[in-house]
């Protein structure tokens, strides 16, 4: 069994402001880069090939998206998250939609679906306080285009390992 997660990796002009949060405030900041998951971590012993192939299949339907992110907020008295702004229709549809055929017995009803980039999970409840204090300043816009989809397996210390990129829909045509 391998322990899998699908993401988008965004790259934006600068992410030393993203980086210094997180280095403060996640402890995988070192193990993962700044990432939106659009297929939570699951185990699974289906072939890494099946699972690219069923990325590509709900890829090639999507082109390539503006994506912008901003503003900090709190999420369920624990986590920090910069916000999608731009952009979130399309990573809710491609979550939905990677979520159906061999993905489908992985996804937790429980659970909304809210893009965003995690910055950190503060250790207690007084540490959240303090830090959502501190980013509350955090006014910058990031701003990238959504190209393809990330397939990672995900390490036994919980380092992130690329397995495959799959790019969206090419519109050149």
């Amino acid at each position: 069994m391998m322990k899998r997660a699908i993401h988008i990796f965004p790259t934006f002009h600068s992410v030393d402001k993203i980086q210094e949060i997180r280095h403060r405030y996640d402890p995988l900041s070192d193990k993962i880069p700044p990432h939106i998951t659009l297929v939570f971590p699951f185990e699974s012993s289906i072939p890494s090939v099946d699972i690219l192939v069923h990325i590509k299949s709900v890829a090639e339907h999507i082109s390539p998206f503006p994506m912008t992110l901003r503003d900090v907020t709190g999420s369920g008295g624990e986590f920090l998250f910069l916000n999608v702004k731009e952009g979130n229709d399309f990573l809710i549809q491609l979550h939905d939609q990677l979520y159906e055929g061999i993905l489908a017995p992985y996804r937790n009803p429980h659970i909304t679906y809210l893009p965003h980039i995690t910055l950190g999970r503060p250790g207690n409840s007084e540490e959240y306080s303090s830090a959502l204090e501190k980013c509350k300043d955090l006014k910058e816009s990031y701003h990238t285009v959504v190209k393809e989809i990330t397939l990672e397996e995900i390490g036994e210390d919980d380092v992130s390992n690329v397995i495959g990129r799959v790019p969206l829909k090419d519109n050149r045509f």
